[in-house]
């Protein structure tokens, strides 16, 4: 972790030099679109994707690590790799990767969200869960690269490397990292755990993304991962759809609520709080057990802690 501090309290130092304001304390502000029109930018062609399919894969029963530590299980199921990561897949979870190179862009026109000092995309294909909003996808950058491009990132980052560092600490909803490249607001966020991978660490939960006070849904559900590599390198973000029982299929006000979920409040009600209705939902799923949920908590907790970052 003394690493992790070092490697930030670096970034901090360059972006005061760049004269760079950047906003590092907690926010739950939404964030919305430009309202003005973006040109259209030619960007640089990804590289080819690489599909690897389960069949294709290196069978694995034991920890892909060269050493592991006592804390970290053993892992069954095939190895992929898409450079620089490595991981386990279990074929109940999904039936294989596709893995894209993105190239840098860093054009002044581009919108926060498609700046990249360039960065691998792994989308897991044959997915448990099929048609709902986020993509199953896992993101390796390097970390110094993308904390000076996107303030955003270097905020996440150093709300992670504050989690990190202070493991025992309880955590509220508005110190966790976000994904840098959404346009949209963390709702609400349970589950909590940090959780370690094969040369790294870092903090996973439950959650969902919106530009309003949506309701909590199956559709848009998702288990996120944000994560260092020990010696500070890579920023690993990993954003899987996930369904719990107690949730209404959609965000459609009129979606069916199964039996001891909760109610979403009336927008017509001049007195309605939204904050108990998110207290309410994320009691509702922390008390829910793990292996209720579609994949299991245990599944895709599995998954993170295959995975092994190396140049």
């Amino acid at each position: 972790m003394k690493k992790i501090f070092l490697f930030l309290s670096m970034i901090i130092i360059i972006t005061l030099a760049c004269d760079v304001s950047v906003n590092i304390s907690p926010t739950s502000e939404v964030l919305t679109a430009a309202t003005t029109p973006v040109p259209v930018i030619d960007l640089p062609t990804p590289t080819p994707e690489v599909f690897i399919s389960l069949t294709q894969a290196i069978p694995a029963t034991t920890s892909p690590s060269a050493t592991p530590t006592v804390s970290q299980p053993s892992f069954e199921g095939v190895e992929v790799s898409v450079d620089p990561l490595t991981m386990i897949l279990s074929p109940g979870l999904t039936s294989g990767v596709r893995g894209s190179q993105i190239p840098r862009a860093d054009g002044q026109d581009l919108p926060y969200w498609e700046l990249t000092p360039g960065h691998t995309e792994i989308k897991l294909e044959g997915y448990l869960l099929q048609g709902k909003f986020h993509e199953p996808q896992i993101y390796v950058y390097p970390a110094l690269g993308y904390a000076q491009l996107v303030p955003a990132a270097f905020e996440s980052m150093h709300r992670l490397r504050n989690i990190m560092n202070k493991p025992e600490t309880s955590i509220s909803a508005d110190q966790l990292p976000a994904v840098p490249f959404f346009n949209a607001a963390q709702i609400f966020a349970s589950n909590v755990q940090d959780i370690s991978f094969q040369n790294g660490d870092g903090v996973r939960f439950l959650t969902e993304y919106a530009q309003y006070a949506a309701p909590v849904n199956n559709h848009e559900l998702i288990y996120h991962f944000q994560g260092f590599t020990s010696d500070g390198e890579y920023y690993i973000i990993a954003i899987l759809p996930i369904t719990a029982p107690g949730l209404a299929d959609t965000s459609d006000a009129g979606a069916p609520l199964p039996p001891g979920g909760v109610p979403y409040p009336s927008m017509a009600d001049p007195n309605v709080d939204m904050q108990s209705y998110y207290a309410s939902v994320t009691d509702l799923l922390n008390a829910t057990p793990p292996e209720a949920f579609t994949p299991t908590i245990s599944q895709l907790d599995s998954l993170i802690q295959s995975m092994r970052v190396t140049p």
